[in-house]
């Protein structure tokens, strides 16, 4: 069926016949155009043409977008548990009636905790560096007294000693002129150590002792006055904070009481 299109008056209505044309030849391909004078009107029982739906345009497989991977179907959820006011709920059982809690009994004073022991492993705090100890300085002046009155012992012991040994003979001789010389060295160790300690000498006013006439009494009153000697010695190695002097003091100690024990056995060796 040709359709015919009534030209003049697509005149009459501002229609461009070549615009016309040109959207008949896509709309219309199999149908000739329409020409101008020609009997172009529509009979009522013409039928428009449907127009042709131009095929989508697939992008390039490399443009297309990724595929969305399906997802896990999501599982149903649990039935909720009944509500408190639900009918369906238990009843929650009544507690059993508590019995009653007996009076506490009034908690006696608790005994102080005791100390606790110092830790052997922990280490303590470091303690002060003490000062070292000068032997024979200015802080022994307090002994200068005490020396003075040991060098003049030492002095009168030299002096017995010597007067005892030109009265005896043979072994008793030479063992009360051993007696001299160490108290002489004992009076030379005192004055070395009064010296260092205040810087002066000190030259006692040595009285000659007097001696019984007989020599076995002599040598008794030497006994005691040996023994007088090791006390005083002792009792300046006790109150001494000096530790030189109170080595000089021990050691005449032991010198006293040697000599004492020499003495007892000249005694013995005359009986």
């Amino acid at each position: 069926m040709e359709l015919k299109v009534d030209m003049p008056t697509l005149a009459g209505q501002d229609i461009d016949p070549a615009t016309f044309q040109r959207v008949w030849g896509r709309v219309m391909p199999s149908q000739p155009s329409p020409r101008e004078g020609a009997d172009t009107s529509i009979p009522d029982t013409a039928v428009p043409a449907e127009p042709t739906v131009p095929p989508e345009e697939t992008p390039p497989a490399e443009e297309q977008p990724p595929a969305i991977p399906e997802l896990p179907p999501v599982p149903d959820c649990p039935a909720q548990p009944p509500a408190p006011d639900n009918p369906e709920q238990p009843p929650v059982p009544d507690n059993p009636e508590q019995p009653p809690v007996p009076d506490c009994p009034v908690c006696p004073e608790c005994p102080a905790c005791p100390e606790c022991p110092a830790c052997p492993d922990t280490p303590g705090p470091a303690p002060a560096p003490e000062s070292p100890a000068f032997c024979l300085g200015e802080a022994s002046q307090g002994d200068g007294q005490r020396l003075e009155e040991l060098m003049a012992l030492a002095c009168a012991g030299a002096a017995a000693g010597r007067a005892m040994a030109r009265r005896a003979s043979g072994s008793c001789a030479k063992a009360l002129s051993a007696l001299a010389r160490d108290h002489r060295s004992a009076f030379k160790r005192l004055s070395a150590a009064y010296f260092l300690i205040t810087g002066r000498r000190y030259t006692p006013q040595c009285a000659p002792q007097k001696l019984p006439a007989s020599l076995p009494l002599a040598l008794r009153q030497q006994f005691l006055w040996e023994q007088q000697w090791e006390q005083k010695n002792s009792q300046g190695a006790q109150s001494t904070a000096d530790p030189c002097l109170k080595e000089l003091y021990l050691e005449l100690a032991q010198e006293g009481t040697f000599h004492a024990g020499t003495i007892r056995s000249l005694l013995e060796q005359m009986g």
